[in-house]
């Protein structure tokens, strides 16, 4: 039952995955349609996007981000910029319960619009802490939570601006949580939460926000 569950779990994640991708797809190739080159849009965004006006230079390909969002934590990653409208990154960080890795892309289409795809996986760490943190002294610790591990996708869009060698961005979007409740743990649950499947899954669709800067090298 554990791997059946496994390989249904993955299949989700497998579809979820996929239309994901073909929604980035979609508007990475949106200017090509109506005509607008990316590299032209890009370049625009690039070197008068900033808050004054600014003399075109070089395009800055390597650079170091740092971000928070409500699923990512706080993670400092290696960004690799290969033309003015297309970012890589990858790095890691934490939730404050745990460390983690995150890889993922970013794209800008049109001047100040960015787009960001990224995905990781947070290592087991008690989030009880990190919740009673939010929640106040109300809050009731849960055994569940002790050594909770997940992974994790976001799709975001938002606004962006880039004036020398920095860029600022905010994006909103939605994100996707999953995990598994071991077994040991299962047993001990009197009444299931409706985030938590018979077999132990843990699936969540929520908002999910996350804002922070580039400094290119």
């Amino acid at each position: 039952m554990r791997t059946g569950s496994r390989l249904a779990g993955g299949s989700r994640l497998a579809a979820r995955t996929a239309a994901a991708a073909a929604w980035l797809s979609i508007l990475l190739v949106a200017p090509l349609a109506l005509g607008e080159p990316l590299d032209a849009i890009g370049a625009e965004s690039s070197h008068a996007g900033g808050l004054f006006d600014a003399e075109a230079q070089t395009l800055r390909k390597v650079g170091l981000m740092f971000d928070l969002g409500t699923l990512d934590g706080g993670m400092l990653s290696l960004v690799y910029r290969p033309t003015p409208w297309l970012r890589v990154h990858s790095g890691g960080g934490t939730n404050g319960a745990a460390p983690g890795v995150r890889l993922g892309a970013s794209v800008s289409p049109y001047r100040k619009l960015g787009i960001g795809l990224d995905g990781g996986h947070f290592f087991a760490g008690n989030m009880n802490g990190v919740l009673s943190a939010f929640a106040g002294s109300d809050y009731d610790d849960s055994h569940l939570l002790e050594r909770f591990d997940y992974d994790f996708v976001n799709l975001q869009v938002g606004w962006e601006i880039e004036r020398g060698d920095l860029m600022f961005f905010v994006r909103g979007g939605v994100g996707y949580l999953w995990s598994e409740v071991p077994a040991e743990g299962l047993a001990r649950i009197e009444k299931l939460s409706p985030l938590v499947d018979a077999d132990g899954s843990v699936e969540v669709l929520m908002p999910s926000l996350k804002l922070g800067f580039i400094g290119f090298l």
